[in-house]
C-alpha cells in the first residue's frame, strides 16, 4: 500500500498546460500533465504496484509452502482513476490470501492395517519353546528394546537374572551380557526377577528389578561385571517406558497400581497414573504390568490394567488426579475380539492403533483408534508351533515393521514378517 500513496501523490501536482497532452507516471519519477479538452493515461505506476504486491505476497507463501508451484498472476490496469486502482489491489490481495490457505493444506498416506506372516521365525531362544542358561537361551524372557539403527534386541533374561544384548542380522548371532548374570539378589550387579527395561536418548539402560522393588540405571557399555546406580524405589517395579526427547522415565508399580514418572530422569518419581487404591474406576488400576509413552504420534500415556482387563490411555502431564480413558477391553475377562485376559504390554503406530500382548488369549490384537473390538493379527492358540504362542509379554516393531514379539512361556523371540502393507 505505500506504492498506492505515492501514486496518489503524483495525481496532487498535476498542472496544465497547452492543448493536447499525455499523462505519463513511473514509480520513480512524477511528470505529469492534463490537457484541458481530452486526457489520455497511461499509469504504468499502478501495474508496477500490483506486481510489486503480488511479488511480495509471493514471497512469503514461497517461504511457508517450498514444495509447491504457484503461477503468478499479472493485471494490466488501463485508464483507471485512483479510487479504483486502490479497489482492484484490494481485491487481487484478497484474491492472493485465499490461495494461501488452499496451499497449506497437504495429506499423507501411511500404512493402516498391515498384515504379517502367520508363521514366526525364532529369532533367538529355543524354537522347541526349552529354557537355558547358555548365550543362545532364554529362561521366561519379559522386557525387550529395539536397537534400530544397529538393528539389535535388548531383552531380559528374567530366570537368569541377567539382562542379553543380540543382533538380529545374524541368525546365529551369541548373546552379550550387559547386565546382571551374578546371581540371585539385589546388589547393584545383581538382580532378583528383572522384569521392563528401557534405554534413554544418552545410551543408558534401565532396568525394573522387581523383587528388589527399584529402578536400576546402567551405563551404555555396560557388561557383567558393571555395578549400576539406583535410580529410585518403585514397589514391584514392573515395565519401563522412557520419552525420548525428555527422558522422563515411567514405571509401572504393580503394587500401589500406579504408573510413576521420574521427570527427566533424575529425583524423586511422581504419579503420572493411578495411585488411587485397586480399583476399575478411570482414576484407578488394578495390577497395571505395561505402560508405554507415545512421544512420537499422540503424545499420550498407555496402561495395559492387567486385573481390569483393559487399556487404559491417559493424557501428557497426566497426575493422579487424572481420569483416563478406556481404549481397548475393558468388558470383562475373555477371548471375544471385545475382550482381553491378561494384557501384558502395548505399542502404538502412527495412525494411533494399539497392537496389545494378550497374554492368556496367547494373541497379539490389534485395536483401531475409537474400535469397540480388536482383531487378531498373530497367534491365538496355545503351543510351540511357528504359528502359536504362549503367554506373549512384549510386542514391538523393527524398523522394517515386521511384528516382534516375547513368546515368555516358550523362552523365545518370534519375528513375524510383515506381507502387506
Amino acid at each position: 500500500m505505500a506504492s498506492t500513496a505515492a501514486s496518489s501523490s503524483s495525481l496532487t501536482s498535476i498542472s496544465s498546460t497547452t492543448t493536447t497532452t499525455t499523462q505519463s507516471s513511473t514509480s520513480t519519477s512524477t511528470t505529469s500533465a492534463i490537457t484541458t479538452t481530452r486526457t489520455s493515461s497511461t499509469s504504468t505506476s499502478t501495474t508496477t504496484t500490483s506486481i510489486t504486491i503480488l511479488t511480495t505476497t509471493q514471497s512469503s507463501i514461497s517461504t511457508s509452502t517450498t514444495t509447491t508451484s504457484i503461477t503468478i498472476l499479472t493485471t494490466t490496469q488501463s485508464s483507471i482513476s485512483t479510487s479504483t486502482t486502490t479497489t482492484s489491489i484490494t481485491t487481487l490481495t484478497t484474491t492472493q490470501s485465499s490461495t494461501s490457505t488452499s496451499i497449506s493444506t497437504t495429506t499423507t498416506t501411511v500404512c493402516s492395517q498391515p498384515t504379517w506372516s502367520q508363521t514366526a521365525t525364532t529369532i533367538f531362544g529355543s524354537q522347541a519353546g526349552t529354557s537355558g542358561s547358555d548365550l543362545i537361551s532364554l529362561s521366561t524372557p519379559v522386557g525387550m528394546y529395539y536397537d534400530g539403527p544397529n538393528n539389535m534386541l535388548t531383552v531380559v533374561d528374567d530366570g537368569n537374572q541377567r539382562v542379553l544384548r543380540f543382533s538380529i542380522n545374524n541368525s546365529s548371532s551369541v548373546a552379550t551380557v550387559i547386565a546382571g548374570s551374578n546371581g540371585l539378589g539385589c546388589n547393584m550387579n545383581q538382580f532378583y526377577w528383572p522384569n521392563g527395561i528401557g534405554v534413554d536418548s544418552s545410551g543408558q539402560l534401565y532396568v525394573a528389578d522387581y523383587y528388589c522393588n527399584q529402578v536400576v540405571r546402567f551405563p551404555s557399555n555396560s557388561n557383567s561385571t558393571t555395578s549400576g546406580t539406583v535410580l529410585g524405589s518403585v514397589t514391584v517395579a514392573a515395565f519401563i517406558s522412557i520419552n525420548q526427547l525428555t527422558n522422563d522415565i515411567y514405571v509401572v508399580s504393580y503394587n500401589d497400581n500406579a504408573i510413576y514418572k521420574f521427570v527427566g530422569g533424575n529425583g524423586t518419581a511422581v504419579v503420572a497414573a493411578g495411585g488411587n487404591g485397586n480399583g476399575n474406576a478411570l482414576n484407578q488400576l488394578s495390577g497395571p504390568n505395561g505402560v508405554y509413552y507415545d512421544y512420537l504420534y499422540t503424545s499420550s500415556l498407555y496402561v495395559t490394567d492387567n486385573g481390569n482387563y483393559r487399556v487404559t490411555k491417559y493424557p501428557s502431564g497426566s497426575t493422579t488426579a487424572t481420569y483416563g480413558t478406556v481404549v481397548a477391553g475393558g468388558n470383562s475377562v475373555g477371548s471375544a475380539a471385545n475382550q482381553l485376559n491378561n494384557p501384558r504390554s502395548i505399542v502404538v503406530d502412527r495412525q494411533g492403533t494399539l497392537y496389545i500382548a494378550d497374554g492368556s488369549n496367547n494373541r497379539i490384537q490389534r485395536w483401531l483408534h475409537n474400535a469397540s473390538s480388536g482383531t487378531t493379527v498373530v497367534g491365538g492358540t496355545q503351543g510351540t508351533a511357528t504359528n502359536q504362542l504362549n503367554w506373549p509379554e512384549t510386542v514391538l516393531f523393527d524398523k522394517y515393521d515386521n511384528l516382534l514379539v516375547v513368546d515368555r512361556g516358550n523362552n523365545r523371540i518370534q519375528l513375524f514378517n510383515l506381507t502387506t502393507c
